[in-house]
């Protein structure tokens, strides 16, 4: 054999096999390819070819399974079973394999096989919402309210997705609100909001504020702001003292002010706007009017160093009511309001002034100081006096602005508001 012989031979014992090798996994990736292409017709014969194509690919078993389980023209419950068999038979670490196989097995009434595919799903993602839900779902259908809070459990720790369901379903499952709270809410502060929220929404305040103990308990650290869904719906439910109290934990843990120390007895949280307006529980409220800004000010203040300012556009002739403090205050007592304004180019007959109202019932009490306009050029004091009836606990203490009845009515110009005191008087 010539020299050129024996190197044609050496190339061809090197390219054939690898040539049959492309080959062979040209034909695989075509398989593989037409198999996918099959399985985006979503039909039982479509299915079945992707199948074939592609017979090690257990997803194309488990989607012609459910195609037999649940659509009614195809409806061949014994086959959907073998089929998704053959899909954990060939992909055994899928959890949602399993879910599908119990789910099947459960519909023909095989509850001991169906428990132990569910249980394989569970030990496989033991920590995944979406495949805990269903296992979750599977043993409340069962009557086992304990194992199904026990999944349940894990999917609140790791989604708000399932929040308003799971809590629906375990008032619905147990009337024990003690094991609902200590079976089945994490002792995460995220989960325990949400479920005293929902409580809450519910008007199941009893119940809330064992949550809200529970809360406090732990000693985690969270942002004010997320207890105040819950004092607002104290509040409108008329159980203002219920919601003081959750304010005064906050202020105990130093994480709110409380009213302000001087003068003595005033009950105005922040009355010098010294820190961020907090728009929450006890403290200073802002509700967004399109035309206002209002904001704390560094450049004007009546005591060191900072006031509100409230700023009026001019485009429209506002009723307004939207800067203003809840106070507690005790039925039939007098009192007496005090604040400093400034004014800064306040046009139309009618400008900012303090009001005071029955947050109930305005018929009540509703009073107002003087209303201010054009630039005052200084500090005014302004104030006015006034007693509870038997009715009146929660007042609204704030800055208003009554609509003008005058033709060129729409307000501007800007108005600055500090040191605000409300003190009881002694009978």
């Amino acid at each position: 054999m010539t020299e050129n012989k024996r190197r044609l031979a050496v190339v061809c014992l090197v390219l054939v096999p690898g040539a049959v090798v492309l080959v062979l996994a040209l034909l695989w990736i075509a398989r593989a390819y037409l198999a996918y292409r099959a399985s985006l017709t979503p039909t039982a014969s479509s299915l079945a070819i992707a199948a074939r194509l592609d017979p090690g690919n257990g997803k194309y078993h488990g989607q012609l399974g459910r195609v037999y389980e649940y659509t009614v023209a195809n409806a061949h419950p014994h086959q959907a079973i073998k089929q998704f068999e053959e899909a954990v038979r060939l992909d055994p670490w899928s959890p949602q394999a399993w879910l599908d196989l119990s789910a099947a097995l459960q519909l023909q009434g095989d509850m001991a096989d169906a428990t132990r595919a569910v249980q394989r799903a569970d030990y496989l993602a033991p920590d995944i919402p979406a495949y805990q839900w269903p296992i979750g779902n599977f043993y409340l259908l069962q009557g086992n309210t304990a194992e199904a809070f026990r999944h349940f459990r894990t999917v609140l720790k790791g989604t708000v997705d399932y929040d308003g369901i799971i809590f629906s379903m375990a008032w619905k499952a147990s009337d024990n609100p003690e094991q609902i709270l200590n079976e089945l809410i994490p002792r995460a502060v995220g989960p325990e909001f949400r479920y005293l929220d929902f409580l809450a929404g519910q008007k199941h305040f009893t119940d809330a504020q064992t949550v809200w103990t529970r809360i406090l308990g732990s000693r985690a650290s969270f942002a004010p702001g997320a207890a105040a869904p819950y004092m607002d719906s104290l509040i409108f439910a008329h159980h203002p003292h219920q919601a003081f109290t959750v304010w005064t934990d906050l202020v105990n843990r130093g994480w709110v002010s409380g009213p302000s120390p001087q003068p003595k007895g005033n009950l105005i949280t922040d009355s010098r706007f010294e820190r961020p307006l907090l728009r929450m529980g006890f403290g200073w409220r802002v509700d967004n009017v399109p035309g206002v800004y209002v904001g704390r000010d560094t450049s004007q203040f009546h005591s060191p160093s900072h006031s509100v300012l409230i700023q009026f556009s001019g485009n429209r002739n506002l009723d307004y009511h939207q800067f203003y403090q809840f106070v507690l205050l005790s039925p039939n007592h007098a009192y007496h309001l005090e604040a400093f304004l400034k004014t800064d180019h306040i046009t139309t007959d009618s400008g900012p002034r303090m009001e005071v109202h029955d947050f109930y019932n305005p018929q009540l009490l509703d009073k107002f100081s003087p209303s201010l306009t054009g630039t005052s050029g200084g500090w005014i004091p302004v104030s006015l006096n006034f007693r509870t009836g038997p009715k009146t606990n929660l007042v609204a203490v704030g800055v208003a602005r009554l609509p003008s009845q005058k033709l060129d009515n729409k307000i501007a110009g800007r108005v600055w508001i500090d040191d605000v005191t409300l003190t009881p008087v002694n009978p």
